[in-house]
């Protein structure tokens, strides 16, 4: 008997569409859980699916928000690279650009910008984005949102930054040509709601950029605690398409694991609806958990048989430390700014310095775990390379 398939009980209302069509995987509770700045937390999360608009979501009852605020209040961005936004790399060459680099590359040659204009980056952070606009765009003003000011004079030391605002977006004065929320969204309850809030902020054929993760092609982050909704691409588009804009992208190739929507103010606003979903992302949910204890069970296989090393340092590796019981020697990466950094308290080395006599489970999804570990190889590294097993069908 699978236990995932025969452990659900209804809740009343899914915070995306309003429906009491909501599913509760009661397995979940069973996983241990990852906070988003890549920090162990304890299991007992609860993780539904909306049987009407698809949307895989936290159950945002009152241990959620407790939990959440506690989460926020130490919240220490990409702190195992002391701030540096994380890199990605070409899986070809090697070469490594910051994530928003990547992005707003892919981005400018896709869609046409005016050399001047106004951006609006709600969920700023520590500027990673703005700093990534200002470098390879420029001649635009830039603003900054987020919930409190801890990164004020960073995020306004940025060229082109106008001011760092800690109200909600639709109280920033003016109007923006471009509004970007960058693995922000993800942690929003009632998201059509903030959504349809960005429209009088938008100029008239102004642009909606979203990036959240992958859940579908990257499973390892169903576990984050303080995420609010985990996104498959089609419930992406569909949630943005229902507050009223025009989707223009919808990706999951722009960057790798992450979901991008770009999508317009056009002409008077028309709510869309989606239909309703066939059932799909109950089942699709489901297997992806039991895929996750799959890893768990061949980690803890790779353990038994003498020391293990986890590739990367951010979610799946943290989350990973924690299924193990810390039972991981230390972690790889090849983000320069976190070699020789600590994780869960564990080393940060460079592939080449890992020890021979270890193995090391890539913990990415599972085709970019193959491109990585054929990179790795031609490199000679010592240790044995383990990638997971294949996803379940999309």
């Amino acid at each position: 008997m699978n236990p995932v398939q025969n452990s659900t009980v209804p809740v009343p209302v899914c915070h995306v569409c309003g429906s009491r069509a909501l599913v509760v995987l009661v397995a979940y509770q069973d996983f241990h859980r990852v906070t988003s700045d890549c920090k162990p937390w304890p299991p007992g999360g609860k993780l539904g699916v909306c049987g009407n608009c698809g949307c895989a979501q936290a159950v945002l009852d009152q241990t959620w928000h407790d939990e959440a605020k506690q989460i926020y209040e130490a919240y220490a961005i990409y702190h195992q690279s002391k701030g540096i936004e994380q890199r990605v790399f070409d899986q070809v060459s090697g070469a490594a650009v910051s994530r928003s680099a990547r992005l707003l590359g892919r981005f400018r040659s896709e869609i046409s910008l005016p050399p001047t204009g106004r951006l609006m980056d709600v969920g700023c952070g520590n500027g990673a984005l703005l700093r990534a606009f200002s470098d390879l765009i420029g001649g635009w003003s830039l603003v900054g949102v987020e919930v409190n000011d801890h990164y004020r004079s960073v995020v306004e030391a940025i060229g082109g930054v106008e001011d760092l605002f800690t109200c909600p977006p639709e109280a920033v004065p003016g109007r923006f040509q471009l509004i970007s929320l960058m693995h922000a969204l993800e942690h929003i309850p009632s998201p059509r709601e903030f959504i349809g809030r960005f429209w009088d902020k938008l100029e008239p054929g102004g642009l909606l950029l979203v990036q959240v993760p992958d859940c579908a092609q990257n499973p390892f982050m169903f576990p984050v605690a303080d995420h609010a909704l985990h996104f498959f691409l089609a419930t992406l588009r569909e949630l943005v398409e229902s507050a009223g804009f025009e989707v223009l992208v919808a990706a999951n190739d722009w960057v790798a694991k992450e979901i991008t929507v770009v999508a317009r103010r056009q002409g008077e606003r028309r709510v869309v609806r989606p239909p309703r979903a066939p059932g799909y992302f109950v089942p699709a949910v489901r297997a992806r958990l039991d895929w996750l204890r799959e890893q768990v069970r061949a980690v803890r296989s790779m353990a038994a048989r003498g020391p293990v090393g986890i590739f990367g340092s951010s979610i799946a590796a943290t989350w990973l430390f924690a299924e193990l019981d810390g039972a991981v020697a230390y972690f790889m990466d090849e983000d320069p700014h976190r070699i020789g950094q600590m994780c869960c308290g564990r080393p940060i080395l460079q592939s080449t310095d890992a020890p021979g006599d270890s193995s090391v489970f890539l913990a990415l999804p599972p085709r970019l775990a193959s491109e990585v570990k054929a990179r790795l190889e031609r490199l000679a590294v010592k240790p044995i390379l383990e990638i997971p097993k294949p996803l379940p069908p999309e």
